[in-house]
């Protein structure tokens, strides 16, 4: 894994979703003959070549899979090794609660079948972002309940911790101004 600061943005770099490499009773019927599932289609697009395009894999991990660029404030997009990405926007629409929303792109499929795995991969990303957003869910619980104040965070949650620290020092900022005037 690669995690990297650039002021209030960061990026994180992982080995992506070792799409077809698993067992093939690890997967469902459907993504074995789709060659998709989860983390999107398994076969690179005719867009990917040996070496990637500048600004991906910034950290130079061999067995790179993507990388999940978050530009603050409520802005994210996932480029993933077979040539495809996806953008998340995070919308406050009030105190305790947002909108979400995911866009995917591709190259242009070749055939019939590059078109439904790419399909299948759009059906798959609202099975993570639920994910995702049920955690999401669950803290805004928590906190609201006042039964949990705090939350400790572990070094592999260093985008969070980043993301809350340049929250909170944003507010800082701004009420300090506010008290100047």
């Amino acid at each position: 894994m690669h995690f990297q600061i650039d002021g209030p943005h960061r990026v994180g770099s992982t080995s992506g979703g070792a799409g077809g490499l698993l067992p093939p009773e690890m997967y469902n019927p459907i993504e074995r003959v789709m060659r998709s599932g989860l983390f999107g289609p398994w076969d690179a697009s005719e867009i990917v070549t040996d070496e990637l395009p500048p600004g991906l894999n910034p950290g130079n991990k061999k067995h790179w899979g993507l990388d999940s660029f978050q530009i603050f404030p409520n802005f994210a997009i996932v480029f993933w090794e077979t040539g495809w990405y996806l953008t998340y926007h995070y919308w406050p629409i009030a105190h305790n609660r947002l909108l979400f929303e995911a866009n995917a792109y591709f190259a242009p499929p070749r055939n019939v079948r590059e078109r439904l795995a790419q399909q299948l991969g759009i059906a798959t990303i609202k099975e993570y972002a639920l994910q995702d957003c049920g955690t999401l869910e669950a803290t805004q619980m928590g906190l609201e309940s006042r039964v949990v104040s705090t939350f400790p965070l572990g070094d592999q949650e260093l985008m969070c911790r980043h993301l809350n620290k340049v929250v909170y020092d944003w507010v800082d900022d701004y009420q300090r101004a506010r008290a100047e005037v």
